[in-house]
């Protein structure tokens, strides 16, 4: 390694952090607003702030482009994040509030996710700059490890307490305790000063929207959409999992999902081999594979049967790490040095952003009108998920022909 290896360490302890933060209060969130009695329409509002909150990335990209160091940055958004989860913990405490109750934990976890979605940009874009990259998948990997130990909070819970706090208040907290963590240790983290400081600047700059004209590529659109579509269907496993998994009788929900995070990390160890015998593009088709098998593994799964689930599960390491890790590595090879920041914050607005809003909405749809009598019929949710995932590989083996995401990845 070129870098010394108290950076990679530093780089490894920042992505820990910051994955281990998100898993600690999101993966049961749609089942802790169903404990509050929230209606489904509310419950996709909640879930969507993470598509929200996506949509800001590239303004903060630009400030980290041309302003303020972005290891700074990433230290104030994770303030910020533990600060409104503790809000949004606090209100649902607060019984007395009544019907604005949930409107108050609307806005804090609103606020907590555009704080933090930005924070996945800035992460790669921190790593990436301080990094070789044929090893960024390894520093990736340390998230992973990240939202795999956050369920040591339920399992303690559980062992030492014996509180199920899964579906409860208390992982808003546990977040919230972690992001604290994570905004203290950014300030340790080599300086990453803004790459393109004093560079004149337009309209667009300052909106953080001049990573939009890499559109113009005919590839990256492709890329582009189908990156969208991928997040747009996983959104039914993100958002809503915890819900199907309370259903086939899993109790500790973090714990179990978590166990697809194990697998991950295998394949993301993996993953620098694997790009370099078949390329970025078939990569990342075995992802979107993956990604069909787990939605047809869910179709089968029943209370009586769930032994499935478990195939389901483990496609999380393929779904991400072939597809999203090497969707990041592509996005920064096409990226011009000056909008590296804004141009990872761009992929995770369109996707996480844009994806992830539509999902919400569509998928909660999707699932109400499955439901007769307070029952989802989640055969036939899945049932219609897994067409579209299938539809999606086809569409991206199809129609996806850069020869930069065919190269192995030593090549330039």
């Amino acid at each position: 390694m070129k870098k010394s290896v108290s950076i990679y360490v530093r780089l490894g302890i920042m992505m820990f952090l910051q994955y281990m933060l998100m898993a600690s209060f999101f993966e049961p969130l749609a089942l802790f607003l169903k404990n509050m009695k929230m209606g489904d329409f509310m419950i996709a509002t909640i879930t969507a702030t993470l598509g929200w909150g996506s949509l800001i990335s590239p303004l903060v990209g630009m400030i980290a482009d041309r302003y303020i160091n972005g290891e700074r940055v990433l230290s104030v958004l994770n303030m910020l994040v533990a600060i409104f989860l503790c809000l949004a913990a606090y209100f649902s405490s607060c019984e007395h509030l009544g019907e604005s109750r949930n409107i108050l934990i609307f806005v804090s976890i609103f606020l907590a996710m555009c704080a933090y979605m930005p924070t996945w940009g800035m992460t790669s874009s921190i790593a990436m700059t301080h990094s070789d990259p044929n090893y960024f998948p390894w520093i990736r990997l340390c998230g992973t490890a990240g939202w795999v130990s956050a369920a040591i909070f339920s399992i303690v819970a559980l062992k030492v307490f014996d509180t199920h706090i899964d579906g409860t208040n208390t992982t808003l907290y546990c977040g919230a305790g972690v992001g604290f963590v994570a905004s203290l240790f950014g300030l340790t983290l080599p300086a990453t000063p803004p790459p393109a400081k004093g560079t004149p600047m337009s309209l667009i700059d300052t909106f953080g929207l001049r990573s939009l004209e890499m559109l113009k590529d005919g590839n990256l659109r492709v890329f582009m959409m189908s990156t969208f579509c991928r997040t747009f269907v996983y959104s039914m496993y993100f958002l809503y999992m915890s819900e199907f998994l309370n259903h086939v009788g899993v109790k500790m929900i973090v714990a179990t999902a978590n166990v697809g995070q194990i697998i991950e990390v295998c394949c993301l160890f993996a993953l620098p081999f694997v790009i370099r015998a078949i390329g970025l593009k078939y990569t990342m088709a075995l992802g979107l594979l993956a990604l069909a098998i787990r939605y047809i593994c869910f179709r089968f799964t029943t209370p009586e049967h769930p032994d499935l689930l478990w195939g389901a599960i483990v496609m999380q390491g393929p779904i991400f790490g072939c597809f999203l890790v090497s969707a990041q590595i592509y996005m920064d090879r096409k990226s011009p040095k000056e909008l590296r920041s804004q141009a990872q914050g761009l992929f995770f607005c369109i996707t996480e952003g844009f994806g992830l809003l539509l999902g919400a909405y569509l998928m909660r749809a999707l699932i109400y009108v499955c439901t007769d009598n307070n029952v989802v019929d989640w055969e036939q949710v899945y049932t219609i998920v897994s067409i579209m995932a299938v539809a999606l590989l086809v569409f991206f083996l199809t129609c996806f022909r850069d020869k930069v995401a065919m190269k192995s990845y030593k090549q330039d």
